[in-house]
């Protein structure tokens, strides 16, 4: 049960202003958010490194027909570490469920059950983005994310270049009209 005035399942959007190189222009999809912090995962920055490497890495073979997609920059911390968000459960340990038909695990066998499932979306991310208590309520105080339901169009099948327009414009605001406070106009 998700604890009340919980973020897990939301969006957080970096507001133009928000110049941490981790973060600009980032899209997180927040995974578990309780008092004694939160965990998410951006999911429009992609990892220098391939899907393809990380099933050879792993001894597997991708057998769906579907392009393989992107792994993520999850966020700063645990760089080594894989973090699967996904749609179908399966029989692996190692799971929590971040709301109703959408889970997150770190068991590769996770991926190996993927690799053979016609449809079931996911994303993998190497990485995650962690908030000590209290440090994301500062920030959403200073204004560096907006808060939006999410959109698993957004999260699974917008092109990762749109990500962070396609869930500005959920909220009702178009991108191109977010200004940047430090920005400079000119006349």
């Amino acid at each position: 049960m998700r604890q009340e005035g919980s973020l897990a399942g939301k969006f957080l959007i970096a507001m133009p202003s928000l110049r941490d190189a981790h973060f600009e222009r980032a899209v997180l999809f927040v995974c578990s958010h309780t008092s004694d912090g939160a965990l998410g995962l951006v999911i429009n920055q992609p990892h220098p490194i391939s899907m393809h490497e990380i099933m050879q890495q792993l001894g597997l073979t991708w057998r769906r027909s579907d392009q393989q997609p992107h792994v993520f920059q999850g966020g700063p911390v645990a760089l080594d570490r894989g973090f699967i968000l996904y749609e179908r459960n399966f029989p692996c340990p190692g799971y929590i469920e971040v709301e109703k038909g959408l889970y997150l695990g770190t068991n590769p066998d996770i991926l190996r059950h993927l690799v053979d499932a016609p449809g079931g979306r996911f994303l993998l991310a190497l990485g995650y983005s962690g908030w000590g208590a209290g440090q994301l309520e500062a920030e959403l105080r200073s204004n560096a994310w907006l808060v939006s339901a999410p959109n698993r169009a957004v999260l699974f099948d917008a092109p990762v270049v749109d990500r962070w327009g396609a869930a500005l414009r959920g909220l009702g605001i178009d991108p191109a009209l977010l200004a940047d406070p430090g920005a400079h106009l000119i006349n």
